[in-house]
């Protein structure tokens, strides 16, 4: 055998090597891509405790799930999770196009704090925006095939969180602050129609809903300031309310 046949033998190895480890690590694949590019597409750090995913089944949970603050914030983190469960299909797994059952998220909690003229979640999202944008430009000066190889897209049938609590600060209250519950938010169909979405265009999606859900319930819920029990909440959180 010559020595370009024995090369392509080598990189076939490889490449079949790169596919069991991702296939049959999954969990692991997962929490290094949350861990290595979440902070790329947030702009804040992020930390998972745990990933467990059958690959036959497509099942499985995400755990201790923390986003930290963007810079200028003080909270240790903008967002925790405790549990995050998905259902994958788990014959796309390895497709372009990979099909999301449903991501259910219960009892998270958020951290909402002013800064300045903007607040955390107004940070992050702009960042994701930002990202999107740029992630889009790199796919399309690619061009073709390749392109669409820079883009692995997502349809998610159902995601829902439930039982969500937000804490309402501000620098100055050191930690401490208004809290109240978070409205139930229901998603159905993220991407279907379209082709799929990518994983950061999906995260400024939620990440959208619940600004708004948060606004909604602020908005609509001016006692929430007055019931602070906080030295000086009302005043520290002028303002807060855009």
């Amino acid at each position: 055998m010559g020595r370009l046949g024995v090369a392509v033998l080598f990189v076939a190895a490889l490449a079949a090597g790169a596919a069991y480890l991702v296939f049959n690590y999954v969990d692991v694949v997962v929490k290094v891509a949350l861990e290595r590019w979440g902070p790329d597409v947030i702009g804040a750090p992020v930390h998972v405790g745990e990933v467990q995913i059958s690959v036959k089944t497509g099942r499985g949970a995400i755990r201790n799930l923390e986003i930290g603050n963007p810079a200028g914030f003080t909270a240790k983190n903008a967002a925790r999770f405790g549990e995050i469960r998905v259902a994958v299909d788990p014959s796309t797994l390895t497709d372009k196009l990979i099909v999301i059952h449903e991501i259910a998220v219960d009892s998270p909690t958020i951290t909402y704090e002013k800064a300045n003229k903007a607040t955390n979640l107004d940070v992050i999202q702009s960042t994701i925006e930002s990202y999107v944008k740029r992630a889009s430009a790199v796919a399309e000066a690619a061009g073709g095939e390749k392109a669409e190889s820079l883009k692995r897209k997502f349809v998610i049938e159902r995601l829902s969180i439930h039982g969500g609590r937000v804490l309402m600060t501000t620098a100055g209250l050191k930690g401490q602050g208004v809290s109240f519950d978070l409205p139930e938010v229901e998603l159905r169909d993220i991407g279907k129609g379209k082709g799929g979405v990518t994983a950061s265009e999906a995260a400024a999606v939620v990440t959208s809903t619940l600004q708004n859900k948060i606004g909604q319930k602020i908005l609509t819920n001016v006692e929430l300031l007055r019931r602070g029990g906080v030295e000086g909440a009302l005043d520290a959180l002028k303002g807060l309310v855009k």
